[in-house]
């Protein structure tokens, strides 16, 4: 070869060289990854986004099989379609997912007789990209809420995209609604406010949230709550607005209906308490002008409970629903009906003309009688009156009405009462009252006093009666007329009963424990606790926890125990007897006094009530009624007890015509428990001192003084036979030799003697022997020396001539048991004065 030849083959060389070295940069700068393989399939070229992409170095992968660096594409579409192009001569382009890289590829693949170009590029990106949107068409086509997307570059915003739930809320299909304006299903008369909104936010580039009436395709309308926002393109320009939509007529109907209860009545349709109120507020205090005279009823059916209770609740809401309907059709169109619940109805009368006859027009329709199922039944109501003199809330109404008529059906139901401020005082009071009395229970500040019941014959102490008494921390001690009537009403009376049977029962074991005898403790008991169940079971824990015996407790209780379940109350009466529990009828006469029932009770004890008692010597009345109880009493074997003996004339009364026992202040007035054991003590000393047994104690000793032989004579035979040692004196000064000589309890002297009246006589003897008692007996009397003498204490007791043997029996009796406690409680302060000097 020449050198000319030579040299031109080594400039063909180093062309291709440049050639080659041209296209070797060119194709390691694509961001392509480019691959080319012999038809034995050895890679003989690999640029650098193939590297890249696979993830290895040309060394590793160069002269190596395609199937050895892609070992996964055998049997996949990678080996298909590179076979296909070598065998069939033809580019192939394809995309698949390599497994093992996790790559989506879009490949291109050019065959020749050398082998196989593969172009690939990883479009994992676009791919993602697409499933995302996929995702959210498919999202947005299952949407419960309409989607309607629109051009915002297009003139009139046209509509270019709408989801299924689209067509199925309005009615309209995509064709239908393509290019056109949203507008469209506003109707033909849209709201201008919401449409001037909607522009103007869109204008703003703002989201827009407004709840419009849409029409759908057949014309019906709909609630649209409608959400519009803004779309923009990478620009940050608005390309787009998209609009979601959700049909809301039915929360729409669903809040109307709701809306509606809330202010109305389910059973009835009229308003309720919270329209009422609002209305009340509107009438009373208009928006102008100065308050309005207003008046407010309010209506409660008077025992509609035993409706429901005998004959149903559908019956009862029928006669409901007519009671509504016959008070809506007595007012005005202005006025306002409401049911307030139950069997309570309100009627509000703005700037009323005669409330007076408006109420009487209403108790005569309630009254009216009601036919429901061939059944003719009849009703009355109760009405409490208030009115507004534009002072005060307006609903303080509703509660003065209320309180206005509970005063009504007090008078006896079927009529109406007018709501005062002295009602409202006095109820205002009561709930005082009743919040205090919560405290006492709670704090306990009640105590106990018991007052003596006494043994008319004997004088003898046979049993106490617990009286509650409550001591207020500010008031001092409420008597118990004060809150026993509440506690009653309010239920609060069950835990003071509780509260006074487990006190009493623990005191009198005390008393039991101290060896004073075994005394018998009366507790009163409610109506209300003695109907409870459980309550005997309740009454025998309390024994049991103070270890007293069931004989040592009396139940006292009214009649009206037997208002409710008669039967009952007698078959737990029998358990209480059964028990060994006395039970005594408190306040007989006063209640539910029924002979056929009394003559079945299992009961120990009648109590007369003090009201029978307190007039019983004047009022032929009441001892008419005294002696009938007695009389019956004795006859039914029952003891009759006498509450209320004020006096020695009721005491005297009383005795003489058999009554048993005896409680009052004549003989001792309630005390509380450390100071009815001294008096305890005192009788029980004084019964020993009086009872004569043969070792010294002899019978208590009279003096009597009178001038007259004969006087002398009656009152030693009348007195004799009580057993007393009885001493007589004509005169003052043998008077006092007896009084020197003999151990002397009492002295009965006349006024008028000789030597010195009664009363001067009786005054020396009193200085003298202070222990002895002394009574006058005369039928001449100067009242005013008979007055100062018995208020300096000389005188006992002031008796006229001619006097009453049995009445001066008791009096002597009383004087000598007085006498006998007197001795007892002075040495009983000897005793103890000479505690404190030891």
């Amino acid at each position: 070869m020449n050198d000319s030849l030579q040299e031109q083959l080594d400039q063909y060389r180093r062309r291709v060289a440049h050639l080659e070295a041209r296209l070797t940069g060119l194709l390691d700068s694509i961001t392509d990854g480019f691959i080319t393989v012999d038809r034995h399939w050895h890679c003989n070229y690999i640029n650098q986004a193939a590297q890249r992409i696979i993830g290895r170095p040309c060394e590793e992968l160069l002269d190596q099989a395609l199937w050895k660096i892609f070992p996964h594409s055998k049997g996949s579409l990678f080996e298909t379609e590179f076979r296909r192009a070598i065998d069939d001569m033809v580019s192939v382009a394809f995309e698949a997912h390599y497994v093992a890289l996790d790559l989506w590829l879009e490949v291109h693949a050019y065959p020749s007789e050398e082998g196989l170009a593969i172009y690939f590029q990883d479009i994992g990106r676009r791919k993602r990209t697409e499933e995302r949107l996929r995702i959210l068409e498919r999202s947005i086509e299952s949407s419960v809420n309409g989607v309607v997307i629109t051009d915002a570059r297009a003139q009139d915003c046209p509509i270019v995209y709408v989801n299924a739930a689209f067509e199925r809320i309005t009615g309209y299909s995509r064709d239908e609604v393509m290019g056109r304006n949203c507008r469209f299903l506003q109707g033909e008369h849209p709201e201008p406010a919401i449409r001037q909104r909607i522009r103007s936010e869109l204008e703003a580039q703002r989201d827009i949230h407004v709840t419009l009436c849409n029409y759908r395709r057949n014309g019906t309308p709909f609630w649209n709550d409608l959400h519009i926002s803004p779309v923009f393109d990478e620009q940050q320009e608005i390309s787009h607005f998209i609009g979601i939509l959700n049909d809301i007529s039915a929360q729409r109907e669903y809040e109307s209906r709701l809306a509606y209860h809330a202010d109305h009545d389910a059973l009835t349709g009229l308003v309720n308490r919270s329209m009422l109120e609002r209305r009340l507020h509107q009438s009373c205090i208009p928006p102008q002008g100065p308050p309005r005279r207003t008046a407010l009823l309010y209506i409660d059916l008077d025992d509609f409970q035993s409706i429901n209770d005998s004959l149903g609740h559908d019956l009862g809401d029928h006669v409901l629903v007519e009671v509504a309907a016959r008070l809506v059709q007595q007012v005005r169109r202005s006025d306002t009906v409401a049911r307030f619940g139950g069997d309570a109805f309100v009627v509000l009368l703005p700037e009323p003309d005669d409330v007076t006859s408006i109420v009487e027009r209403l108790l005569a329709v309630i009254a009216s009688p009601y036919c429901f199922e061939g059944r003719e039944l009849h009703l009355t109501a109760s009405i409490g009156i208030a009115t507004y003199d534009g002072n005060g809330p307006p609903a303080q109404l509703i509660q003065q009405a209320d309180l206005a008529m509970y005063q009504a059906k007090r008078r006896g139901h079927n009529t109406y009462h007018w709501f005062s401020r002295d009602l409202n005082t006095r109820v205002s009071q009561r709930v005082a009252l009743r919040n205090a009395l919560q405290r006492a229970i709670d704090e306990q500040q009640f105590e106990l006093h018991y007052q003596p019941q006494v043994h008319g014959t004997s004088g003898r102490i046979v049993g106490c009666e617990a009286l509650l008494r409550w001591h207020h921390p500010e008031r001092g001690f409420i008597p118990p007329s004060e809150f026993i009537g509440l506690a009653e009403d309010t239920g609060q009376i069950v835990a003071i009963n509780d509260w006074v049977v487990r006190t009493a029962c623990r005191d009198n074991r005390r008393l039991n424990d101290l060896g004073l005898g075994e005394y018998p403790m009366a507790v009163n008991i409610s109506p209300m606790q003695f109907h409870r169940s459980g309550f005997v079971e309740g009454i025998l824990e309390m024994l049991e926890d103070a270890g007293l015996p069931p004989a040592l407790l009396e139940l006292e209780l009214t009649e009206n125990i037997m208002l409710e379940s008669t039967d009952k109350a007698i078959e737990t009466l029998h358990t209480l007897r059964r028990h060994g529990i006395g039970v005594v009828i408190d306040d007989f006469g006063t209640g539910y006094s029924s002979l056929s029932y009394l003559k079945h009770l299992p009961i120990d004890k009648i109590k007369i009530d003090r009201s029978f008692i307190s007039d019983v010597i004047s009022d032929h009345r009441d001892a008419a009624i005294v002696q009938g109880i007695i009389t019956m009493a004795s006859h039914l074997q029952l003891k009759v007890i006498a509450e209320g003996v004020e006096t020695q004339a009721h005491y005297a009364y009383l005795s003489k015509h058999m009554c048993d026992l005896f409680q009052g202040f004549y003989f001792a007035r309630p005390m509380p428990f450390e100071e009815l054991l001294p008096f305890l003590k005192d009788h029980h000393e004084a019964a020993r001192d009086l009872r004569p047994d043969g070792h010294g104690v002899t019978s208590p000793a009279i003096l009597l003084v009178d001038d007259e032989a004969n006087i002398l004579h009656a009152l030693t035979r009348t007195l004799r036979r009580d057993g007393y040692r009885i001493l007589t004196a004509d005169g003052a000064s043998q008077a006092f030799e007896l009084l020197a000589t003999q151990e002397v309890t009492l002295v009965i002297s006349d006024q008028r003697m000789p030597e010195m009246n009664g009363t001067e006589f009786l005054k020396r003897v009193k200085v003298l022997y202070p222990q002895t008692l002394q009574i006058i007996l005369s039928g001449y009397t100067d009242l005013k020396t008979v007055t100062e003498a018995v208020n300096e204490g000389g005188i006992y007791k002031f008796l006229t001539k001619p006097w009453d043997d049995e009445e001066l029996r008791l009096i002597v009796q009383q004087a000598v048991r007085e006498a006998a406690l007197q001795g007892a409680r002075s040495r009983r302060q000897a005793r103890n004065d000479d505690d404190d000097e030891a």
